[in-house]
């Protein structure tokens, strides 16, 4: 789908979320003023006025309001969900395939709305706290290769139930995107986790955490980062210094937190924000969002590019 149809379905969804808008502010209006007519025209209504004004204006005012909110409910759902369904739709399966095949190096792109890690493997890759398993949230998965390295992308959100004397809610844990890179058949990073977390984390976003705590050599990266492994030998072994400036570089690029776990042939890099590639907006520019959309792929081919192809981590453990 080419730009100009895009932007004739994000402008028909426009239109109707603020068609129902101003019909449903104008009813509100057309009443309140009818009643206020017939109120202060009347004896009556002017001595109400004068005893309980506040009492009279929110009688005016509430069941106008009530009808108002319910015609744009019924507007909601007749136009404006359906046109911004046809357009979120176009947007997320088209457009942003499209967009980001454009870029060097990606191939063989699928999306799938529903589709992402399952709670299971987010809670055994201990990228991150995987909170309770009936809260988890995954959702906009993008996947493909990657400069032929398999990857995978989607969003999630992970949180937990509160509970506080008698009151209780649902807490956010991490809440952005996990990228999955895999190896090939045969091939393994690491023996075990080996987990790397900032140090800005807070507690709970870590979550289970591999036995050995490790200090490396490089002290400003020890001041940066916490690192966690099933074994010794194999921390040393990945995190060479050269892979420590790149987890570093890649961390800054980022601008947010981040979090990594290398667990045998699989490589999970988290970054924690709210924004995805698949949030399509019928306010914003459709080039904003494509600016956007290239931002996020960026991200991903930062994060193989740094952390795994400028690292020299390939030829290591081939």
């Amino acid at each position: 789908m080419d730009g100009k149809s895009l932007e004739a379905l994000q402008k028909r969804a426009r239109s109707a979320y603020f068609w129902a808008i101003f019909f449903s502010a104008a009813v509100f209006l057309a009443i309140v003023s009818t009643l206020l007519f017939f109120l202060l025209s009347s004896r009556t209504g002017m001595a109400y006025l004068k005893e309980s004004p506040a009492e009279m204006l929110v009688g005016v005012t509430v069941l106008p309001a009530l009808l108002a909110v319910a015609i744009y409910c019924f507007f909601y759902h007749l136009f404006v969900r359906k046109t911004y369904e046809t357009f979120d739709q176009a947007f997320k399966n088209t457009y942003v395939l499209q967009t980001v095949r454009e870029q060097e190096g990606f191939e063989k792109l699928t999306y799938s709305p529903a589709g992402g890690f399952s709670y299971n493997e987010i809670y055994d890759s201990m990228v991150v706290n995987s909170g309770e398993a009936k809260y988890f949230k995954k959702e906009d998965q993008l996947a493909g290769t990657l400069h032929a390295i398999p990857f995978s992308c989607c969003d999630v959100v992970t949180r937990y139930l509160r509970c506080n004397g008698k009151k209780s809610e649902i807490r956010t844990i991490f809440q952005g995107q996990i990228i999955r890179f895999s190896l090939p058949e045969g091939s393994k990073w690491s023996f075990g986790h080996l987990q790397i977390f900032e140090k800005e984390f807070l507690s709970d976003l870590k979550g289970r955490r591999a036995p050995c705590q490790i200090q490396t050599e490089n002290e400003a990266f020890n001041e940066r980062f916490e690192v966690f492994a099933a074994d010794e030998h194999n921390a040393f072994y990945l995190l060479t210094p050269r892979m420590m400036e790149q987890i570093v570089r890649f961390a800054d690029f980022a601008d947010c937190q981040i979090a990594l776990a290398f667990v045998g042939a699989m490589l999970y890099v988290a970054v924690e924000r709210s924004h995805s590639m698949f949030n399509a907006s019928i306010r914003r520019p459709l080039e904003e969002q494509r600016r956007q959309i290239l931002d996020d792929a960026d991200l991903i081919r930062r994060a193989e590019e740094m952390l795994i192809r400028e690292t020299g981590i390939l030829q290591q453990i081939g």
